[in-house]
C-alpha cells in the first residue's frame, strides 16, 4: 500500500525554527517570476542611474524638452516676427496665401466666407473693430486669440509669417460690403 501524503506532511518540509508561543512559521518563498520582474527592475534601475546620472550621457529633461521644442519649431517653420517686420503686406500674393489660410484654417465658420461675420464671429468689412485699429492688434488677437470671445490662439498652429498674412487679408476686406454681413461691433476706426 502507498504511503499517503498529507497536507501536513508538505508543510513539514518548509517549517522553519522559528517557534514563538506555539506558533510555528512557514517558509513560503515568492514564484520564481515575481522575482525575476523584481531583479530586471534592480537591474533596469542601476542601468538607468548611470546612464542618466552617473556618467551624463542621456540628456536631462530641460536639454531633452530644449531638443524637442527646437525641432517642432523648425518643423513648423515658427519664427517670431520682430516689431519692424511687423507691417502689413499689399501684394497680391502675400493677400491670396492670407486668404488661403483664411479659408484652409476654417475662420469662415466664425467669420463668414467673405467676412461678413455671423451668429458666432464679428464682421471683418466694416470700419468697427473690437480689440483695435491697429494692424498690430489684428496680428496679435489672431497669434494669441481671445479667449472670452471665443476667438481661438492659433500661435500653436500658424507661424507668425502665415498670421501676418491672414491678418493682411483680413485689413484687405475693409469696406468689401458683401451680402447679409453683421451689424458692426466695437470702435469705430479710421
Amino acid at each position: 500500500m502507498a504511503k499517503e501524503i498529507k497536507d501536513t506532511d508538505r508543510y513539514d518540509e518548509n517549517l522553519m525554527d522559528h517557534d514563538y508561543d506555539g506558533i510555528q512559521e512557514l517558509d513560503n518563498p515568492p514564484p520564481r517570476w515575481i522575482m525575476a520582474i523584481f531583479y530586471i527592475t534592480i537591474a533596469f534601475a542601476i542601468i538607468y542611474g548611470a546612464y542618466y546620472f552617473w556618467l551624463g550621457v542621456g540628456d536631462s529633461q530641460d536639454a531633452e524638452y530644449a531638443r524637442k521644442s527646437a525641432r517642432h519649431d523648425q518643423e513648423y517653420q515658427i519664427k517670431s516676427v520682430s516689431g519692424n517686420e511687423l507691417a502689413l503686406l499689399t501684394d497680391a500674393a502675400d493677400i491670396a496665401e492670407g486668404k488661403a489660410i483664411f479659408k484652409d484654417m476654417n475662420c469662415f465658420a466664425c467669420h463668414g466666407t467673405n467676412g461678413e461675420g455671423n451668429a458666432i464671429g464679428p464682421n471683418l468689412i466694416d470700419d468697427y473693430w473690437l480689440h483695435g485699429c491697429e494692424f498690430a492688434d489684428v496680428f496679435n488677437v489672431i497669434k494669441n486669440g481671445e479667449p472670452l470671445k471665443g476667438m481661438t490662439a492659433f500661435k500653436g498652429q500658424l507661424s507668425d509669417e502665415k498670421i501676418q498674412k491672414v491678418g493682411s487679408y483680413i485689413v484687405s476686406l475693409k469696406g468689401s460690403n458683401p451680402a447679409n454681413a453683421k451689424a458692426p461691433q466695437g470702435d469705430r476706426c479710421e
